[in-house]
């Protein structure tokens, strides 16, 4: 079998076009798109030899290759979108502090010791960290993040966004939520676990965005943490295509 179903899928999320997209530009079905990518179908030797042409990848590396998504951005395919122009973030690969818990977040007694992580982010930042979950800890939870699940926050970074979540902590409780600026320096913690909660800008201790979110990381090698990070970043960005 060949890598060609799991490039091309790839392709997609690069360019940010949807099966029916691709399918229209070398006159396929939309089905058969998703046959390939499914890998319940081989393309013709004809359509790989277009495809690798389009996007100025060798057959060799199309077919015989699960191709990276930096490895992608090295080839023209994300340098002339063929549908509409894309702001395309730069991944670097970072070693941030890795925290057991928000408890941990400002404790004074962190030392050189500290656990850290790799990880693939589009920020360059220093100030970043990574901090395991544990829901017992957190009055609102957004319900995609479970126990052992990381966020990782920009403790320099203050920059209220209706659509960004944060991590708040008050002197009773800590929330991830959405946020929204309110009259009288209130601040509505939105989809809070059992109801709306407002809270004085005074009685936040601290509230910070957080970057991203991320899924359970068991000890694996490098390459396979930053493969299945990039699983994650492809589903993600399939989702705003839908």
């Amino acid at each position: 079998m060949s890598f060609f179903g799991k490039n091309i899928r790839k392709i997609r999320s690069i360019q940010k076009i949807s099966q029916s997209e691709f399918a229209e530009l070398f006159e396929l079905s939309r089905a058969s798109v998703g046959s390939y990518e499914e890998g319940r179908a081989e393309p013709k030797i004809e359509l790989i030899n277009k495809v690798a042409n389009h996007f100025s990848i060798t057959l060799d590396e199309l077919i015989n290759k699960e191709l990276t998504v930096n490895e992608l951005y090295h080839f023209d395919v994300g340098s002339e979108p063929t549908f509409k122009p894309i702001d395309r973030p730069a991944f670097n690969i970072l070693q941030i502090p890795l925290l057991d818990s928000i408890k941990e977040l400002n404790s004074k007694s962190l030392t050189k010791e500290q656990r850290s992580i790799e990880l693939p982010l589009s920020i360059n930042t220093k100030n970043a960290k990574a901090i395991l979950i544990h829901p017992h800890e957190i009055k609102s939870l957004p319900a995609n993040l479970k126990q052992n699940d990381l966020i990782i926050i920009d403790t320099n970074s203050i920059s209220p966004n209706e659509k960004q979540y944060f991590l708040i902590k008050t002197k009773d409780a800590i929330y991830i939520s959405k946020l929204k600026t309110l009259a009288g320096n209130n601040i509505l913690i939105k989809q809070c676990s059992d109801s709306i909660t407002i809270v004085n800008i005074k009685d936040i201790d601290y509230y910070y965005p957080i970057i991203s979110f991320m899924g359970d990381l068991p000890d694996e090698s490098h390459s396979d943490r930053i493969n299945r990070l990039e699983e994650q970043l492809l589903l993600l960005i399939e989702r705003t295509l839908q």
